[in-house]
């Protein structure tokens, strides 16, 4: 009986054709390098043949790609920072304003002649 049961495994697993890939291939699919696909091996994320060269699975690389899909999410709204608005200044603070920053810029200017001197 047991015998029966083992045929009916390989003949499941023949029926079945298995498309094995390279390293390289499955890079290529993924857009990545070859050093990624083989990072993804090495921490287990990605099952692999071990050998020369080393095969993937090509239903090994689709499960993977469905854990890395993620569900898109609507787009929140972002908050909108509002800035307090200042209130106009007036013409004559605006033109005070100016005259202190000429006066200020020529007592510099004065300051930085007599040290040279």
């Amino acid at each position: 009986m047991a015998a029966s049961s083992s045929n009916a495994v390989r003949e499941a697993r023949m029926s079945k054709p298995v498309n094995l890939l390279t390293q390289k291939e499955v890079a290529e699919r993924l857009r990545c390098s070859e050093q990624k696909v083989k990072r993804l091996r090495k921490i287990g994320a990605l099952a692999y043949i071990p050998g020369r060269p080393v095969l993937i699975d090509e239903a090994d690389l689709e499960e993977y790609l469905s854990r890395m899909k993620r569900q898109s999410e609507p787009a929140a709204a972002k908050p909108v920072a509002i800035r307090p608005v200042r209130p106009p200044e007036s013409p004559a603070a605006l033109a005070r304003r100016v005259w202190l920053a000429r006066q200020n810029f020529q007592r510099d200017k004065q300051d930085r002649a007599k040290i040279k001197k």
